[in-house]
């Protein structure tokens, strides 16, 4: 089997970034998605490492094709899972017209020179009573500054794009949460993504529609196709680490503040000198030579 990936912003890489945040955003869009993939031909467009083309396959799709730019990503994911995968552009898809009854394409638009063409492509490839569930970050909301990322677009302009493909355009909101979990052993255990969590969830915060950090879009017939609601659970280092790295920033402001505060008290200590006003004449001249360019 060949070797984990390099995590270089580009894609997901789940054997280097298990349980990270990255990791459970793109679980959760999977896991959705995976509630309509019995019995359906699904292809996943933008695969990457293939993990969500076997999600799918494993949730009963009728068939699961991945596809990638990068043929060493393509050929790992051969090499690991059971799915179908092949190298190919978003752009311009190797299939007949009507392939599929079920496209998954997350977080690819954004990479991709030609959007208008992406979003073509997949709506010919997809059968007339199919589901296109697609993803992108929010502009607007989304900080990170990706080098892969060609442009991103804002929830509403993400919306048009959509809707001059396809007549119904169904609009999710996927926003990352804080969450404290009262679990019993096995569930505290779980890791996986697996097996689904028997909860009752609350929230105490909320963000209005249009304030999402990525918006998930379901379209064509099916886009108002009942689905459940889904979250998934990342772990807590990340947040251990961005605090370490805030207190030490705190530290940092501190001992700049204190040595700024300590150079003032000299400076002024220095001005009030009998040395530094018995002198004052002496500078009075080099001052004037600088005003007149001299």
């Amino acid at each position: 089997m060949s070797a984990p990936q390099e995590v270089t912003g580009e894609r997901l890489v789940p054997d280097r970034q298990h349980g990270e945040l990255v990791h459970a955003e793109h679980m959760a869009r999977y896991v959705l998605t995976a509630q309509l993939a019995h019995g359906r031909r699904a292809l996943d467009a933008a695969c990457g490492e293939g993990y969500g083309t076997e999600l799918l396959r494993r949730a009963g799709a009728k068939r699961a094709v991945g596809i990638d730019v990068d043929e060493g990503t393509v050929r790992a994911a051969r090499e690991r899972y059971g799915a179908e995968f092949e190298v190919a552009a978003v752009e311009r898809l190797p299939f007949g017209d009507a392939a599929f009854d079920l496209i998954a394409s997350f977080e690819t638009i954004e990479h991709v020179e030609d959007a208008e063409a992406a979003v073509r492509e997949l709506r010919r490839v997809l059968a007339p009573d199919g589901t296109l569930v697609i993803s992108t970050p929010n502009a607007s909301q989304y900080l990170v500054d990706n080098e892969f990322h060609v442009r991103e677009l804002e929830t509403s302009e993400f919306v048009e794009l959509l809707e001059r493909h396809f007549a119904e355009v169904r609009v999710l909101h996927q926003q990352n949460w804080l969450t404290s979990a009262i679990l019993a052993p096995d569930d505290l255990r779980e890791a996986t993504c697996e097996r689904e969590l028997e909860l009752e969830v609350r929230k105490v915060a909320g963000a209005e529609p249009g304030r999402e950090l990525y918006a998930v879009a379901l379209c064509g017939a099916q886009a108002g196709a009942s689905l459940r609601q889904v979250a998934v659970m990342s772990g807590i280092h990340e947040a251990h680490e961005l605090a370490g790295r805030l207190r030490e920033a705190e530290r940092t402001a501190e001992r700049w503040h204190a040595a700024f505060k300590e150079t003032e008290h000299h400076l002024q200590a220095m001005a009030g000198s009998l040395s530094w006003k018995l002198t004052r004449p002496l500078r009075v001249p080099g001052r004037l030579r600088r005003r007149r360019g001299a």
